[in-house]
């Protein structure tokens, strides 16, 4: 299988957003905003998701959900 050219490792997207980890899971659980995926294109899901270009979110690719 090979890798999706789109996807962003975790380091990777949390130097592109400039918050930690937790930062993101705060504004997600309790600001209600979307989660960022580990895509190039910059998309956004919901927690448990994966954008079009098939990249999960960054919390279900960090196994917090």
């Amino acid at each position: 299988m090979s890798r999706n050219p789109v996807r962003l490792t975790l380091e990777e997207l949390l130097e592109r957003d400039g918050r930690s980890l937790n930062a993101i899971l705060q504004a997600v659980v309790l600001d209600g905003e979307n989660a960022p995926a580990l895509c190039d294109h910059g998309c956004e899901v919901e927690p448990d998701g994966t954008c079009p270009h098939g990249c999960p979110s960054i919390l279900l690719a960090a196994g917090l959900i």
